[in-house]
């Protein structure tokens, strides 16, 4: 390549490692692999400059959307900064995956490790220390009850549309309680509705998916009449919605319901469904960018300094209470 371009093999040699070089042979070098067609090798520019150009990032759920949004995230972020995102992993359900990663992760060469959204079990049970490479978690910090960030949640603004809307009485649909996420939005969604002088007709817990919500529903409390239903995610909704469709229950008419994430075929439930969308993506991104800048390392997210950002979007399956 370098007789090619008319360069020398250092000149050409700092260009691939990203180092600057003169206006003039930047042009000729790329002139060159173009003729060439020449193909970076990922492994022998580790090899020959000591440096990892792979980040690791170990994911649990990532059938669920908002594991996927992170990951997209956070490969982004790995790729704008030159590096390949690598993704391995682990089953919540079969505890001897968590050593297998493990393994995979210290046997690979990492520049570091993004650990996405694990669940308690998952943190409690994983050796982290053994690791030996940076890393980091990306997780909702827990919030404690009485805490004023409860408040800021994201789903309080959920409740507090319904509120508007003259919504006294309310019933939620919650996810599961071994995650950080799935207790906050319920710690969140009680402290509001207590802030708010409004009455919490019952609280249901289980997971992330649609049959939550259809099964939940079983333990409607009827004789209390709630009008509002908030739901801890927007695929607990759709189950809910589902369970009432079939009671020829009238949404919005008589029963109000909104989810959470933001999730895209949300705008196509029947109704569309009011949801609560978050940044899924970028929690991907600053997960990566606050490891490459050793920021968190060893750690996950304090809750003093925790981004809880998110943006209510009304739609059809909300209105006054009859």
């Amino acid at each position: 390549m370098a007789g090619r371009a008319g360069v020398s093999h250092m000149t050409v040699a700092r260009f691939l490692r990203g180092d600057r070089v003169r206006p003039e042979n930047h042009e000729k070098i790329e002139r060159a692999i173009a003729e060439l067609g020449y193909r970076f090798n990922d492994t022998a520019s580790e090899l020959a400059s000591r440096q990892p150009s792979r980040i690791g990032a170990l994911v649990f759920e990532v059938d669920d959307w908002a594991p996927q949004r992170l990951l997209a995230g956070a490969a982004e972020a790995a790729r704008e900064t030159g590096h390949i995102l690598e993704m391995i992993r682990a089953d919540v359900r079969d505890p001897a995956s968590f050593d297998t990663a493990l393994l995979m992760m210290n046997r690979a060469s990492l520049a570091g490790v993004v650990i996405l959204s694990p669940p308690d079990p998952v943190l409690k049970r994983m050796d982290l220390g053994s690791l030996q490479t940076p890393w980091m978690i990306e997780v909702e910090p827990h919030i404690p009850e009485g805490h004023p960030q409860a408040l800021q949640h994201p789903i309080s603004q959920a409740v507090e549309h319904l509120a508007r809307l003259g919504h006294e009485r309310f019933f939620f649909l919650g996810g599961p309680s071994e995650w950080a996420s799935g207790r906050n939005r319920e710690t969140a969604y009680r402290a509001t509705v207590a802030s708010l002088g409004l009455e919490n007709c019952g609280v249901t817990r289980g997971p992330w998916g649609a049959q939550n919500g259809y099964q939940s529903m079983q333990s409607f409390p009827h004789d209390l009449r709630p009008t509002a239903l908030v739901a801890a995610s927007d695929q607990i909704a759709l189950g809910a919605m589902a369970w009432m469709h079939e009671r020829e229950i009238s949404i919005p008419g008589s029963l109000s319901i909104t989810g959470y994430d933001g999730l895209r075929d949300a705008a196509f439930y029947s109704p569309p469904l009011t949801t609560v969308s978050i940044d899924f993506e970028a929690m991907g991104r600053r997960a990566v960018q606050a490891l490459l800048a050793g920021e968190g390392v060893g750690s996950g997210p304090s809750l003093d300094q925790y981004p809880f950002d998110g943006e209510l979007v009304p739609r059809a399956s909300t209105a006054p209470p009859a």
